[in-house]
């Protein structure tokens, strides 16, 4: 009887809650332009992401830099506000993650919690000039795909 309840106990402990797996997301550019390949991909509310940016351009240098908004207003703040920093990724609390700057060829990677709350997160690249025209959206929904 003891050991029925402790094997009991035991499949009800590893059988709890199972976290969503890491969602590993590669993003690139379109050669030289200033666009990346992939414009959206979806997680789960506070999944881990392993973002892996693959900087396949010849001249450019770029990186990822993650937001917790959709909002144009605070990618402008940002973007605008990376002209002066010296690694270009500004001091700013709208920044939910970001890659060091890939100079052509490099690749570079960071590894985030997604947010709670379902919705539409941009990210951009804020190397000089970019962050107009080189934009993507995170979108956290109830369900992760690939």
């Amino acid at each position: 009887m003891m050991t029925r309840m402790i094997l009991l106990l035991g499949l009800l402990v590893a059988g709890g809650v199972q976290a969503e797996p890491v969602k590993k997301v590669v993003i690139e550019p379109v050669g030289d332009e200033l666009k990346f390949k992939q414009t959206t991909f979806t997680v789960a509310p506070g999944q881990t992401v392993q973002l892996i940016f693959k900087n396949t351009a010849s001249v450019m240098p770029h990186n990822v830099v993650v937001l917790n908004t959709d909002s144009p207003t605070v990618v402008n703040r940002v973007g605008t506000a990376a002209l002066t920093d010296p690694d270009y990724v500004p001091d700013d609390p709208a920044i939910l993650a970001f890659t060091k700057v890939a100079q052509p060829g490099q690749t570079v990677e960071v590894t985030f919690k997604a947010p709670d709350r379902p919705g539409r997160y941009r990210y951009i690249c804020t190397f000089p000039g970019h962050y107009t025209l080189m934009q993507g959206t995170m979108v956290v929904s109830g369900k992760a795909t690939s």
